[in-house]
């Protein structure tokens, strides 16, 4: 396994975590406003499944 790329990944998976977490913390103390909790997901989702495909399966 190439070792630049691992770290490259595990790099990009810790600023996807933080992200997510901003993201959820500022929703839920945001009052009036909806979400599409749906397709907040799949998005969130998606990039999580190809940061893990491409950084970590290497595909």
């Amino acid at each position: 396994m190439d070792i630049g790329k691992f770290l490259w990944g595990l790099v990009l998976a810790i600023l996807f975590l933080w992200f997510l977490v901003r993201f959820m913390r500022n929703a839920f103390h945001s009052r009036g406003v909806k979400y599409n909790w749906l397709g907040v997901l799949l998005s969130f989702s998606t990039v999580g499944l190809a940061i893990y495909l491409v950084f970590f399966r290497q595909l």
